[in-house]
């Protein structure tokens, strides 16, 4: 298991395995575990990646597309938490070429009315990423004006969407922000991040 934070999974009855919690600015990786990996999206986007040669599969959650520089750059961005789950894979001995992506969140949970909302942001920076990169994307739920719950289970790249709409996706959604806030407020590690 490759982390940049420890989770403790919690055992969910309803899927009948070990259940693992991303939050956002984290990524969580598995190889070949009777295991899944939950996160809960509002405006923010989680990749699913995986390997199917290998049985290697993670999930990451960012809420931001794009900022900061440099190896001080945090994995709540796009760009930064992309690339912490791909390296994370290739160093399990995949190769880039058999990636393949499923991509959910970008909701615009707060202001329906808005365009060019962060939401919107990260669903087309993360379509963008893996075209440049040449990840396959096979499938995705982005947009909408609802939050959701992935479980993603990296074994059989299956996923479960749970849509949250009304008052409980503007729940996600002021959470979200309210982390948000709360992540930039604190001091974080240097992340490394290798290019391949």
């Amino acid at each position: 298991m490759t982390q940049a934070l420890k989770t403790h999974p919690y055992f969910d009855a309803r899927i009948g395995m070990p259940v693992h919690t991303v939050l956002p600015g984290d990524h969580l990786v598995l190889q070949n575990e009777d295991a899944a990996i939950m996160t809960l999206l509002g405006s923010c986007v989680a990749a699913c990646i995986r390997d199917p040669l290998s049985g290697a599969g993670g999930l990451n959650h960012f809420l931001l597309p794009d900022g900061g520089s440099g190896t001080g750059a945090s994995a709540r961005y796009g760009v930064h938490a992309m690339e912490l789950l791909i390296n994370a894979l290739l160093r399990r001995g995949s190769a880039r070429g058999d990636l393949e992506a499923k991509v959910f969140g970008g909701g615009n949970v707060m202001d329906t009315a808005a365009t060019n909302t962060i939401g919107a942001r990260n669903a087309e920076f993360v379509r963008r990423f893996l075209k440049d990169e040449g990840i396959k994307l096979v499938a995705e739920d982005l947009g909408g004006s609802h939050a959701r719950r992935v479980v993603y289970i990296p074994k059989t790249g299956r996923t479960r969407v749970q849509v949250i709409a009304g008052a409980g996706a503007r729940r996600a959604g002021e959470a979200e922000r309210s982390l948000e806030r709360q992540i930039s407020q604190r001091p974080r590690k240097p992340q490394a991040i290798e290019l391949f």
